[in-house]
């Protein structure tokens, strides 16, 4: 595919005109700002790299790409607060059409993990009506096409199918000038699915508004520069797309996408490329620092590793200073805009040196500018200080709600503020610190797995009871285990059981462990007590969780 390379720099237009489709260059609200200011400062600068497939373009360059396939798809009949679904390896392609936002296209990346019921249920509860799918992943989606009669096209991202035209097929002939179309703060720009306390995925609805807060939210501080070259490791289906892709491009870095997570591939883009900011979660860390042919490559380019999604182990995050150097840097915060919490390079080196600071590695970090952050109890009011409590963010990046889901939508915001589910306490110097989850969800390799999904799944096999709960693990932080009580009569094994699941449900929400118990710990009503099933596998934990 040739693209067409042009200088935008232009007249500026002082005031917004009446026309439809002009843009108002004096102000950077949304995402069509962002890229076509992008495309005009800094047209000739790498914006984006895929060592993969040889491909790479400047910020002018991507953004006729992305013009180009948004006009494709308004050319398709597709209209402005139109979802499009996502499926696919991380190629700049993906991240291409996810851009097309800055034409009121709602890009709806979808996990490739899902089964098929999963799949469709996502599909169908978003309403799209076009699909890009990987090659890999294409057969699977074609298999629930008549559960998914909303879906009129197929686009093949990175390969030739008899079935749907291809990536280049699709833009053959489209047009890269703008596509004119007037988006304003309050539109969508995305929608990212994630799993939460109850068994269905839900839908985050992303806002130009709130995504643009978010993202110079996460840069508060910046950990990002115009001349970093960046190696995201988030998958792009995952919140880090807005967190880190669109965070990296906004700032005008040069991202470097690799289709997998590889430790092999990663250690020679950072040798190769000179990579000087990691974005990864901590699982990934470890892999790489874990890996036999590390030593043999030269790391030293790196000036900072963001890790996020889960906590790290105090003595891995050691090990990582003893290896990369003070480059760490920590970030906590929800899809849904909650936080950001920090624990700073800086943090990290005078928690190493400073005996009497060491228990700051245990923390989260403090609020980033722009964030306010509260310990609240059952009813929303303070907990004194030293209390363990939900925290609850307030920030102009929160959400407004979940997709198709207004109840859950008003409990998440309830009294204006943006309730997380982890509860945590704060020391004397205002670090936080998290030590239990009141929604019941395990977060594995930064993955987020509704219990109940699990037990929903299990309950279909013959069983009495059954509770699934996180418990600890050295690679994933937490692994999925479940305590089954069998019905009487019936002969049921460990075996069984995961080999039940494994058929039904998406890896990384598999049980990795099955006990059998005679029965499960209960309060007077009858309900199980899993905080009582957990003290077994957490006892002598400082956190609850991982």
């Amino acid at each position: 595919m040739t693209l067409l390379r042009r200088n935008y720099v232009q007249p500026m237009i002082v005031e917004q005109e009446e026309t439809m489709g002009n843009w108002d260059c004096t102000k950077e609200d949304t995402w069509r700002d962002v890229m076509e200011w992008r495309a005009r400062v800094w047209v000739n600068k790498l914006a984006v790299v895929s060592p993969q497939t040889e491909k790479q373009y400047t910020f002018g360059e991507f953004n006729l790409l992305v013009n180009q396939i948004a006009n494709a798809l308004l050319k398709l009949g597709a209209k402005k607060g139109d979802r499009v679904a996502l499926i696919g390896p991380d190629l700049p392609e993906f991240l291409a059409v996810t851009m097309t936002c800055k034409a009121g296209i709602v890009p709806t990346p979808i996990n490739w993990r899902l089964k098929a019921d999963e799949l469709t249920y996502v599909i169908n509860d978003c309403g799209a009506r076009i699909i890009f799918v990987g090659q890999q992943y294409a057969d699977g989606v074609k298999a629930i096409q008549s559960r998914t009669p909303d879906v009129k096209h197929y686009v093949c991202l990175d390969g030739r199918r008899p079935d749907m035209p291809s990536f280049d097929e699709f833009i053959a002939g489209s047009s890269p000038d703008e596509p004119g179309v007037d988006v304003f703060p309050e539109d969508m720009l995305a929608i990212i699915y994630t799993s939460g306390t109850t068994a269905l995925p839900k839908g985050v609805v992303k806002k130009n508004r709130d995504a643009l807060a978010m993202m110079r939210l996460i840069n508060g501080l910046g950990q990002i520069r115009h001349d970093d070259r960046i190696l995201g490791l988030y998958p792009l289906f995952h919140a880090g797309l807005v967190h880190a892709s669109f965070v990296s491009y906004m700032f005008t870095a040069t991202q470097w996408i690799l289709q997998r997570f590889d430790p092999e591939a990663v250690l020679q883009t950072i040798d190769r490329y000179k990579i000087t900011n990691l974005m990864l979660v901590p699982t990934m860390l470890i892999r790489l620092m874990d890996h036999p042919t590390r030593p043999k490559y030269d790391l030293s380019s790196l000036r900072s590793i963001v890790y996020t999604g889960s906590p790290m182990p105090v003595e891995q995050m050691r090990r990582a200073m003893e290896i990369f150097g003070p480059v760490l840097y920590q970030g906590f915060g929800m899809t849904e805009g909650g936080g950001q919490m920090s624990l700073t390079t800086a943090d990290h080196i005078l928690a190493l040196k400073d005996p009497s600071k060491q228990h700051l590695l245990k923390s989260v970090g403090k609020c980033l500018p722009g964030c306010e952050m509260r310990l609240v109890d059952d009813n929303d009011n303070d907990v004194k200080p030293g209390e363990i409590g939900e925290i609850v963010f307030r920030s102009r990046a929160m959400i407004d709600g979940y997709w198709n889901k207004p109840k859950e939508s008003a409990e998440l915001l309830r009294n204006g503020w943006l309730h997380t589910g982890d509860m945590g306490r704060l020391d004397e110097d205002g670090y936080l610190y998290i030590v239990d989850r009141k929604k019941d969800v395990i977060v594995s390799g930064a993955e987020k797995i509704p219990s109940k999904e699990v037990e929903d799944v299990i309950y279909q096999f013959p069983v009495a009871e059954v509770a699934v709960i996180g418990v600890p693990s050295k690679e994933w932080g937490e692994e999925v285990k479940a305590i089954v009580v069998p019905k009487e009569g019936v002969p049921t094994t460990p075996e069984a059981i995961i080999k039940f699941c494994n058929e039904r449900l998406s890896g990384f929400k598999r049980p990795r462990s099955v006990e059998i118990w005679k029965e499960l710990p209960k309060n007077p009503t009858g309900k199980i007590l899993k905080r009582d099933i957990r003290e077994k596998f957490w006892a002598g934990q400082e956190k609850r969780v991982s």
